[in-house]
């Protein structure tokens, strides 16, 4: 069913992992197996995102790309996820969510745009305590964040959690990925 067929072995923290496989697929291909999941499962994913900036007198606007690579889990119930850390932490545990701004879900990790179907989003939950690794790149250079943080918008923390430890998703669009490691297997997007 998928694209071309690598063995490779990870090295990581001193273990050697033996993947499956490795496999080139189709975004088509990815939104397909995304479609099977059903429960939290945990992956990792690298992805591209170009950096939101402002425009006024930015000589990097609409020029730079951050990739970055890290562990999110995917098929969370997010309400569930709110109202267990909000329990946890001696609070109601009553949070109710509201549908997402935009986007409406297909399955437990897959959404699509309300304008436009073709549009494919994916939930992940990230953690706190795994930090990704992110590297910049404008015009096929890498770059240091310093050289144009001063021009990136400013992200807002939600503030309808109300406990601590807050559950932290993001849906990034399905070209963004372009690589995944799911049930033992790499996959690589075309």
């Amino acid at each position: 069913m998928f694209g071309k067929l690598y063995n490779p072995i990870f090295t990581s923290h001193k273990k050697t992992i033996q993947m499956k496989q490795t496999l080139n697929i189709t975004q088509q291909e990815l939104i397909t197996l995304l479609s099977t999941i059903e429960k939290p499962t945990f992956t990792n994913i690298v992805m591209e995102t170009k950096v939101r900036m402002n425009k006024t007198n930015n000589p990097y606007y609409d020029k730079v790309v951050k990739r970055s690579k890290c562990n999110y889990s995917l098929g969370v119930n997010y309400e569930n996820r709110v109202n267990n850390n909000e329990k946890k932490e001696g609070l109601e545990g009553n949070f109710e969510t509201e549908k997402p701004s935009g986007k409406t879900h297909i399955s437990k990790c897959l959404l699509v745009s309300d304008k436009d179907e073709s549009i494919h989003y994916v939930m992940l939950e990230r953690f706190d305590e795994i930090k990704p690794t992110n590297e910049y790149i404008c015009e096929g250079n890498q770059i240091e964040k310093q050289m144009f943080e001063n021009y990136m918008t400013k992200v807002y923390e939600s503030t309808k959690q109300e406990q601590e430890r807050k559950v932290m998703v993001i849906t990034p669009k399905i070209e963004n990925i372009k690589e995944i490691s799911l049930n033992g297997n790499h996959y690589i997007i075309d």
